[in-house]
């Protein structure tokens, strides 16, 4: 705990002399005539401001891009199915499959060898690890 605090502290020292350095040095380029000073500051916010603007654009078509990238996500996410679910569903078919198949091979719905062979037929062993 006390390390986080330490370097919390540390950065922020840091960023107050920075803040500090940047203000001397702001202030040791501006003009001693007050009226030339008004417009150097002025002229500082002047570009200060567009980079703002600029920046503001930037992150916008950052933002719209993260967008974008999470609904492709979100699609084809929403595109797989769960393992479990694709496995019930394939041992499902398979039933189905060999049902259908034991039907076809009994004529006049009366039971021989080659239909009993076909429900003999064991389900197939599962793809996933589940």
């Amino acid at each position: 705990m006390r390390i986080k605090n330490f370097d919390k502290s540390i950065r922020r020292e840091a960023a107050r002399a920075q803040e500090a350095i940047r203000t001397i040095v702001a202030d040791s380029t501006a003009p001693r005539d007050p009226r030339a000073r008004g417009e150097h500051y002025r002229r500082h916010l002047a570009d200060a401001n567009r980079v703002i603007d600029t920046l503001q654009v930037r992150i916008a078509e950052l933002e719209e891009k993260a967008a974008k990238a999470k609904e492709d996500t979100a699609y084809l996410l929403s595109l797989c199915v769960p393992r479990s679910q694709y496995e019930r569903e394939r041992l499902a078919a398979f039933n189905l499959a060999r049902n259908k198949a034991a039907i076809l091979a009994e004529p006049d719905d009366v039971p021989n060898m080659l239909s009993d062979a076909i429900d003999n037929i064991k389900p197939p062993q599962k793809w996933s690890k589940q």
